[in-house]
C-alpha cells in the first residue's frame, strides 16, 4: 500500500509532537513575517505601476487663472531627495535608536516595518486618487501650450485636453489631487514623531521642552515640503493639505499596528489618558506573534485596581500613598503568586498585599515564583 501524501504546513505553523525548541520558534516566527514583507513590497510595486497609468483628465476654463502658472523645470524636492528625507532617513533613526539605546532586534523590526508598511499604502492610495480624480496642476497651461488663438471656451462648455499643442507632460498634468509629497512626507515623519515620542515618554508630565523641540524637527521638515510644493506650482493648497491629512492617518494605523497605544480596549488595558502615545507601555512593541508557552497575553493582564486575588491573574494594588494604580505594565515582569497562576503584586506604599499574588512582600518586584511573565522585557503582549 502507497505511502499517504502528508497535508501541507505552512512554515510558521507549529509541528506537533515533541516540546519546541528556542530555535524552532525563532524561525517560525521568521517566516510568519515573511508574507508582511512580501506585501509590502507587492504595494511598493503597484505603486510604481500606477505611476505609468494615463489617468482621468478633466475638463477645465481657458480663463481660469489658478491654471496658469510657469513650469518650473527644477523642483525645490525632487523625488530622489523626498524618499532619501522621508523614508531612508526615519528608517536609520529607528534602527540605530533600536540598536544603541533600546538594544532591541524586534523594536528595529517593528519599526521599520510599520514605516515601510505606512510609507507604502500611502503612495499606493495616493496614486490611485491622482489617477481617478484627475484635477489640473496650476501650471497646466504652461504643460499644454494652449493655441494663441483659444482665448475663451466654446459656449456653455469648458475645454478639454485635446486642445493642447503639446502633450509631452499632459500625463502628470492631471494629477494635482492630492499631494503625493505632501502625504508621502507627512507619513514618514508623522511615523518617525509617534515613535520618537513614545521613547521619549512624551506624555509622562514632566515637561521637559527639549522633547517638543526635537519633535518639531520632522514636523518643520514635512512641512516645508509641502510647502514646496506650492511654491513650483505643482499643487493648490487644498492638495497639500489633503496629502497632510492622508499621510498623518497612514502613520497612525501603521504605527498603531505594531505599537500599543491607549485608545480602545488598550485604554483600560495599559491605563491611558485616552489621548495618543498616553499608554505607559507606548515605546515598547507587541511582542512576536508566536508566543512562548505559557506567556501571558493582553486579554490575561487586570483590568481592575482590587488587590492580587490569591489565585490567578491578580489585580493592582494601591500605590503612592493610597492612590490606585493606573500602570499595571510599566514593568517588564509580573508578579507571581508562587502558585504558577501568576498574579500583579502590590507597589510601594501601600503596605504588604491582601492576597498571595502579593508575591514576599510589597516592596518586591522581581518573580516570586512560577509565576507568569511577559512574552518579553522589551515587548507588550499582545
Amino acid at each position: 500500500m502507497g505511502r499517504s501524501a502528508s497535508a501541507f504546513v505552512w512554515p510558521w505553523t507549529r509541528r506537533s509532537g515533541g516540546a519546541e525548541t528556542e530555535g524552532e520558534r525563532r524561525w517560525r516566527i521568521f517566516w510568519s513575517y515573511i508574507p508582511d514583507w512580501v506585501l509590502t513590497i507587492f504595494l511598493w510595486a503597484i505603486f510604481y505601476l500606477l505611476d505609468k497609468v494615463q489617468g482621468y483628465r478633466r475638463l477645465f476654463s481657458v480663463t481660469d487663472t489658478s491654471l496658469a502658472h510657469p513650469y518650473a523645470e527644477h523642483e525645490r524636492v525632487p523625488v530622489w531627495l523626498l524618499a532619501v528625507t522621508c523614508g531612508i532617513v526615519p528608517a536609520v533613526i529607528i534602527i540605530l535608536y533600536a540598536a544603541i539605546i533600546q538594544r532591541s532586534f524586534w523594536d528595529a523590526h517593528s519599526g521599520v516595518l510599520g514605516l515601510v508598511l505606512s510609507l507604502g499604502l500611502t503612495a499606493t492610495f495616493t496614486d490611485i486618487v491622482k489617477i481617478t480624480a484627475g484635477r489640473p496642476r496650476p501650471d497646466l497651461f504652461a504643460r499644454c501650450q494652449l493655441p494663441s488663438t483659444l482665448t475663451s471656451n466654446p459656449t456653455h462648455s469648458l475645454t478639454s485636453w485635446t486642445v493642447c499643442t503639446d502633450t509631452s507632460l499632459l500625463n502628470d498634468g492631471f494629477r494635482s489631487f492630492f499631494s503625493g509629497h505632501s502625504s508621502f512626507a507627512w507619513c514618514g515623519m508623522w511615523f518617525l514623531i509617534l515613535y520618537l515620542a513614545a521613547k521619549m515618554r512624551i506624555n509622562n508630565r514632566q515637561g521637559y521642552t527639549y522633547k517638543s523641540w526635537l519633535l518639531l524637527a520632522p514636523i518643520s521638515c514635512a512641512t516645508l515640503i509641502s510647502i514646496s510644493r506650492t511654491m513650483d506650482y505643482r499643487h493648490h493648497a487644498t492638495d497639500v493639505i489633503a496629502g497632510a491629512v492622508v499621510g498623518i492617518l497612514g502613520a497612525w494605523y501603521s504605527y498603531r499596528q505594531y505599537y500599543p497605544v491607549s485608545g480602545g480596549p488598550d485604554r483600560l488595558r495599559f491605563a491611558g489618558s485616552g489621548a495618543p502615545l498616553a499608554a505607559p507601555q507606548s515605546y515598547k512593541p507587541y511582542s512576536p506573534r508566536i508566543a512562548r508557552p505559557g506567556s501571558i497575553k493582553s486579554e490575561d493582564l487586570p483590568l481592575h485596581t482590587n488587590p492580587a486575588p490569591a489565585h490567578g491573574h491578580g489585580g493592582y494594588g494601591d500605590s503612592y500613598g493610597g492612590r490606585p494604580s493606573t500602570d499595571p505594565l510599566n514593568r517588564g515582569e509580573f508578579y507571581g503568586d508562587g502558585t504558577g497562576a501568576g498574579g500583579l503584586g502590590m507597589r510601594p506604599g501601600a503596605g504588604a498585599g491582601t492576597g498571595a499574588g502579593a508575591g514576599a512582600g510589597a516592596a518586591t518586584f522581581g518573580r516570586n515564583g512560577p509565576g507568569a511573565t511577559s512574552e518579553q522585557a522589551e515587548t507588550v503582549p499582545r
